[in-house]
């Protein structure tokens, strides 16, 4: 972390301050989402600011070993998330939402299959059923 985290950072906490004030004039529970978003957008921005300042503390003069992502990753993440695009429209949101983090997963180098299979189907699920039933967004497809 360094001068790029302190800037998103500060960048994040006045993006999420700008929606808040953004959507303070609608009416009743409308606004309720984008607030809520906001407010983590904030929380999250305090975070990775705080990380920035703690990394500046503990970083040594010597140069650190970097992994470096090819183009090819960044292209193939991309492809990624045009076909969830795409699946999410006709197969629903579950499905696509699961393949995408497992793929994406594996391209950046985690295969530790028995963490990965587990951890990406209950994230699929809950952020389905957190949408759905907690916020009452309807998803629109096949399935889910």
């Amino acid at each position: 972390m360094g001068k790029k985290d302190c800037g998103l950072g500060i960048g994040a906490i006045v993006l999420g301050i700008a929606v808040f004030v953004y959507f303070q004039g609608l009416p009743g529970a409308a606004g309720s989402y984008p607030k809520l978003v906001s407010a983590a957008i904030v929380i999250l921005g305090i975070l990775i600011l705080a990380g920035s300042f703690k990394a500046a503390k503990q970083e040594e003069p010597a140069q650190k070993e970097k992994k470096n992502i090819s183009y090819k990753t960044v292209a193939l993440i991309v492809v990624y998330l045009f076909a969830y695009y795409f699946l999410f429209q006709y197969v629903g949101y579950v499905i696509p939402t699961f393949l995408m983090m497992l793929a994406t997963s594996v391209t950046l180098g985690y295969r530790n299959w028995k963490v990965l299979i587990p951890t990406d189907l209950l994230i699929s699920i809950g952020l389905y059923l957190a949408f759905t039933q907690l916020f009452h967004v309807r998803f629109m497809g096949l399935f889910f």
